[in-house]
């Protein structure tokens, strides 16, 4: 695709974003570098706009049918230092149906601030697939901040994917919050590993059932290695009946000063809703260790092996 920088597609590529995503010139996407929108395409039944101020990116996506193509969407800062607002407004209209990717990249970060205020809005029986997957080099050099606000409509159903498991950043802190209506269901899904001791993580997913038969899971799956730190709370509250929902926190720790901390909340507000929770905090599987190691792997890799499988 014209334009594009090749630090986009390799970094792409290190998340498990297939190349040809940025080589479609028919796909639906929008490329900003800094706060320069690099390439925007629709589609029929997607309609984006966009405005641009300094440093901040502003961003208006309104899906009105059932869009088979993923949408595609990079944010990145190419220089060591800069800041970089971003602010997306999605809507999906009654019964439409829509999946985006999404690509932030900070190859060379030493300093650099990315935030991010998104705001989701399912009409009535839409559904909507949301991946985000994040590099920003090897320098320990970013503060992210990304903030999602999702309101869902009556049967409709959001699947969300935050993965943050190559490079390192320095300061991450998520935090989501959806609110369903009758029947609504929502999964939220947190992938992330700190990789050093200037990593320091904070996740909080958070999950209002307010609809009658509304459900919900909330996964927070991270590492802490070699000194960072990660923090994991998963809340879900319950005021409908028949409403229900699931907290699972799962976290390693490896090396020394470590630090992970899971914590699931559970808020039932009506005698006939559910909310259930699991968490753990642990080591690396020893079995598992040995039988890699037994194939030549050296402990490095076989740790390596062992958290990327359960955090990919």
């Amino acid at each position: 695709m014209p334009g594009i920088p090749e630090k986009f597609i390799e970094s792409g590529k290190k998340c498990g974003y297939d190349s040809i995503l940025f080589k479609m010139s028919k796909t639906p996407h929008l490329f900003v570098e800094s706060d320069k929108i690099l390439s925007l395409k629709g589609v029929p039944g997607v309609e984006i706009e966009t405005e641009t101020e300094k440093d901040t990116i502003k961003i208006k996506m309104r899906i009105k049918e059932k869009i088979k193509q993923p949408i595609f969407l990079c944010f990145g800062i190419l220089k060591e230092q800069g800041k970089q607002l971003i602010l997306p407004e999605i809507t999906l209209e009654k019964d439409s149906e829509a999946t985006v990717f999404a690509h932030c990249t900070f190859p060379e970060a030493k300093d650099i601030l990315h935030q991010m205020e998104m705001k989701i809005k399912l009409g009535e029986n839409a559904r909507f697939i949301y991946e985000e997957r994040h590099y920003h080099g090897e320098f320990y050099g970013s503060h992210v901040f990304p903030i999602f606000k999702a309101e869902l409509g009556r049967n409709s159903y959001l699947k969300t994917d935050f993965i943050l498991n190559q490079g390192t950043v320095g300061k991450l802190e998520i935090d989501f919050l959806a609110e369903l209506k009758e029947k609504a269901v929502c999964e939220v899904t947190s992938k992330v590993i700190g990789q050093g001791k200037e990593d320091d993580f904070k996740v909080k997913d958070k999950v209002i059932l307010i609809g009658e038969g509304a459900r919900s899971l909330i996964k927070i799956r991270a590492a802490a290695v070699n000194g960072g730190k990660v923090f994991g709370q998963g809340e879900t509250i319950a005021l409908a009946k028949d409403s229900r929902g699931h907290v699972d926190c799962q976290e390693i720790v490896v090396g020394e000063n470590s630090i992970a901390q899971a914590v699931p909340i559970v808020d039932v507000r009506h005698p006939e809703a559910r909310v259930t929770h699991e968490a753990s905090v642990g080591k690396i599987n020893q079995k598992e260790l040995e039988t890699l190691l037994t194939r030549g792997l050296s402990e490095k890799q076989a740790t390596d092996f062992i958290i990327r499988g359960k955090i990919k």
